[in-house]
């Protein structure tokens, strides 16, 4: 845990640790003197803690000690090693004290009087803190001859009224906790924040998931987090094998406890650890092959070492697990796969193949080929990241560099089924290391299109997903040839009406178990008037996701269906969802999820008016999307600024960006959110009065309105009409507007009722005027849509209506009040699931959920969890009667 050799212990969190060990010093200071034990597995950082102490004690004179394995059988060698630098002060002491402490320490004469030794041991210390305080460290307190642990023992239970502090580290198990007065510190694993920090500063490259899976592997374990972290990599994705090789420190510090295992006791840890959560029939079964009697396997069981749990063994900690594995024999460990094999071979024919695999000692091209028809089976019953450790397995037993090929791109292509799309790029670039990008592609199953598609090139990625899909396997071909057709839209190609469809997954019934990649693109499916549909398709599938998973594909399917609420209304919800989005691509990783996730806030923020927010947010998107010309992305970025200056009165700014979307040539043109803005467009043109330009928008509205027969589309055309039109034709063309305009998309409806109401009031029809103004004003109100809802108010002022219409929201109203993740929190505890439900759909803990709840309740003023469902989360968190 210290930064590097030689310097000075860092400490990462341990604030609880320090706190006590601060006590203890504190309390020597005071003259009241204390013992205290840190006990904790190896590489947990008690080292760590007794130097930070030793730092601590710059006032103290500090006496050290540490247990060694090969002085353990010494008679007082410990006590010899912390009495070292004050041997002088010995004929300080009484004379039979001085005669059995030389003694003991090989100084003199031998004397076996215990109690005598102790209190020599004692006086020395306390005639040595006369001058100042004393701290007395022992580290390693197992590997302590036991003389030696013996006297200290007297002498910490007779300090309380001398100035000493004493701090000693032990494993478990190697004190008596019902024997040892001494208060005992348990040393346990760091927090997350802080096994991230230590990760970090030893491989800053680690993404977050993988740091995530290694301080969940190692529980914390701060010699752990730093052996692993260095030369971590594919090793610790969720397609690497669940076998980890230790370190040699780490290694080190767990051998002494495991050899003083006994043989059988050993077997069982290590087949326990070959086969982690069998069966414990599957282990007794094992170990009787192995000769382990059931005498000794009922002891076995009794161990520290092992866990029966459920019906199923496991080893106690998942680096013992790894240490009883990593430290067997290597024919031993052959052994022990081989009598799992013969376990398996008429019950589990994938378990089976798996420990066949491992006693292989060379390339055999018979069990890679066998490994490969496991894979297969494990990949169709929906286990992808399965048949990817399967895979990894095989490629590393094919003689043949071509075979290996071949299956480390198949171990690509189940990862990212898996989720797993940092592991499925690493395997594909081993694959093309091997035998070229060409040769892998088919077997990829497409996979470098499909990278190319979410991070570089479209127009590349388009050309491989047609030019795998030639040569891919039939359950590839078609995901690929719709994933180029999807490249295609964002190319701004032409597409027809049934290929937007498919895009947008019109044809596809609720409640199909769709893959992630053949979600609806958003903007697509808000294109085709398919928002609802669409949404419920990603509500269902992210409600999958969250308990089946792929959990990777949380955070992306997430900054899509934001995009999908802020058209039916539901901000507040856009926003939880962004923002979760946000947290889970630090997780996972991936540039397009936050991107997706910065536009979608910024939407909202332009809408409520904070146009410096939606421009830093949008600033964060584009530097995504510009360098590589990703322009669905680009265009939302330039649209979303366009809204922020339209309500802010900037038609001119508003006119010019929306225009840049239309350039062909510029990185934001894409044609669907052309479409998508072409009523805004034409807006900022007409109160510019250019006339032709917005013409232009309506033409492409009524072509786009022809093509889908999306409602909103003629709606829009009806309204662009209205405010182009004479004024004896306006009233009937805003009247047809609101009949066909979708009720499910808020905003835009009241935004035409805003410009009739608008019509109205320059044609002195106030009170009619009024009816339209004061309805469109309420839905801003609701929806926080400050500029807008300002328009609105002013225009009522005009029409003659000069009562106080009231602040658009005010800051303590519980929708700007709530955070986030509270509003998530209130929403899932509204339909009745309980904490440990919330928290694993939110992937937060059950804690968190209970202090959201407690915060949600107090902002709210609810009695507790049953007004929830009293509370309306559609219009301003108003009480339902």
């Amino acid at each position: 845990m210290p930064q590097h050799t030689g310097s000075a212990a860092r400490l990462y969190g341990r604030e609880r640790e320090r706190e006590e060990l601060d006590r203890v010093l504190s309390l020597a200071r005071d003259g009241k003197g204390s013992a205290m034990i840190l006990v904790g597995e190896p590489g947990i950082g008690k080292t760590t803690l007794l130097r930070y102490a030793t730092a601590q004690a710059a006032d103290f004179r500090v006496l050290t000690c540490r247990g060694v394995p090969s002085e353990t059988e010494l008679a007082f060698a410990g006590l010899h090693q912390l009495l070292w630098p004050i041997l002088d002060r010995i004929d300080e002491l009484p004379s039979a004290q001085a005669t059995v402490l030389r003694g003991a320490l090989g100084l003199g004469g031998h004397s076996g009087d215990r109690l005598l030794l102790g209190v020599a041991v004692l006086t020395l210390l306390s005639e040595l803190a006369g001058d100042r305080p004393v701290l007395v460290v022992i580290d390693d307190l197992q590997l302590l001859d036991q003389p030696s642990r013996n006297c200290l023992r007297f002498v910490s239970r007779r300090i309380a009224e001398e100035p000493i502090a004493m701090l000693v580290a032990a494993h478990p198990g190697t004190y008596s906790e019902t024997g040892e007065p001494t208060p005992v510190l348990p040393i346990r694993g760091l927090d997350s924040a802080s096994a991230e920090q230590l990760v970090a500063e030893h491989n800053p490259r680690l993404s977050r998931a993988r740091t995530s899976t290694l301080v969940r592997l190692t529980d914390g374990n701060p010699l752990a987090l730093m052996e692993l972290s260095r030369d971590a990599g594919v090793t610790l994705s969720p397609a690497a094998s669940s076998h980890i090789a230790l370190g040699p420190r780490l290694r080190a510090s767990f051998d002494a406890r495991l050899r003083e295992l006994p043989e059988s006791e050993r077997i069982i840890a290590l087949i326990a650890a070959a086969d982690d959560g069998a069966d414990a029939r599957t282990v007794a079964h094992a170990a009787e092959l192995l000769g382990v009697t059931a005498e000794n396997f009922s002891a076995a069981l009794n161990s520290e070492l092992l866990r029966p749990a459920d019906g199923r063994i496991t080893v106690d900690h998942p680096l013992i697990r790894a240490a009883v594995y990593d430290s067997a024999d290597p024919e031993l460990r052959r052994t022990v796969h081989a009598a799992l094999a013969r376990v398996y071979a008429d019950t589990d024919r994938e378990r089976h193949d798996w420990h066949v695999a491992a006693t292989a000692t060379e390339p055999d091209e018979t069990i890679a080929a066998m490994l490969d028809d496991a894979a297969e089976r494990a990949w169709a019953r929906g286990g992808a990241l399965a048949a990817a450790r399967i895979y990894r397995r095989a490629a590393a037993l094919s003689p043949d560099t071509a075979a290996a090929a071949h299956r480390l791109a198949r171990a690509a292509r189940a990862a990212w089924d898996g989720g797993d799309t940092e592991s499925a790029r690493e395997l594909l670039e081993a694959a093309e290391d091997r035998a070229g990008a060409d040769v892998v592609g088919a077997a990829g199953g497409g996979l470098t299109g499909l990278f190319e598609l979410g991070q570089g090139d479209t127009a590349r990625a388009r050309r491989l997903l047609l030019r795998d899909a030639e040569s891919a396997e039939p359950r590839f071909a078609d995901e690929l040839r719709h994933l180029a057709l999807r490249a295609s839209w964002a190319l701004s190609d032409p597409l027809t009406a049934s290929q937007l469809g498919a895009i947008a997954a019109r044809t596809v019934d609720s409640g199909t178990d769709l893959p992630p990649s053949r979600l609806p693109i958003a903007e697509v499916a808000i294109a085709v008037g398919g928002e609802a549909h669409a949404l419920r398709l990603y509500r269902e599938s992210i409600e999958r996701m969250r308990t089946e998973g792929p959990v990777t594909w949380l955070g992306y399917s997430l900054g899509q269906q934001a995009m999908l609420e802020i058209t039916v209304g539901r901000w507040d919800d856009a926003i939880a969802n962004a923002i979760e989005g946000l947290r889970l691509s630090e997780d996972f990783g991936g540039r397009q999820t936050p991107a997706y996730c910065y536009v979608a806030m910024g939407f909202i923020a332009a809408l409520r008016g904070d146009e410096a927010t939606a421009l830093d947010l949008t600033d964060r998107a584009l530097a995504f999307a510009r360098p590589i010309r990703f322009h669905p992305l680009a265009a939302d970025a330039y649209w979303c600024r366009a809204l922020a200056a339209l309500g802010a009165g900037r038609p001119d700014d508003a006119f010019e960006l929306l225009r840049t979307i239309r350039a062909p040539e510029h990185f934001a043109h894409q044609s669907t959110i052309v479409v998508l803005s072409a009523a805004d467009a034409a807006e900022a043109a007409v109160r510019l009065g250019r006339f032709e330009p917005a013409r232009e928008y309506l033409e492409i509205l009524t072509a786009h309105a022809g093509l889908t027969t999306a409602a909103w589309a003629s709606a829009d055309a009806a309204r662009v009409r209205a405010l182009l039109a004479t004024d004896a034709e306006a009233e009937a063309l805003f009247l047809e507007a609101l009949r066909i305009a979708p009720a499910q998309r808020p905003f835009t409806y009241a935004r035409i009722q805003l410009q009739f109401g608008e019509w109205l009031r320059r044609m002195r029809r106030r009170r009619a005027a009024l009816e339209q103004l004061h309805l469109a004003h309420n839905t801003f109100e609701r929806l926080g849509a400050l500029p807008w809802a300002e328009r609105a108010e002013r225009e009522i002022v005009m029409a003659g209506d000069r009562t106080t219409v009231g602040a658009v929201r005010s800051d303590s109203d519980p929708a700007t009040v709530l955070t986030a993740q509270e509003l998530q929190v209130a929403r899932l505890a509204a339909t009745g699931l309980t904490n440990r439900e919330i928290a694993a759909r939110l992937l937060i803990s059950p804690r968190t959920v209970g202090n959201h709840l407690s915060h949600i309740f107090s902002k709210l003023g609810l009695g507790g969890r049953g007004d929830l469902v009293n509370v309306d989360f559609e219009n301003g968190f108003r009480l339902i009667p």
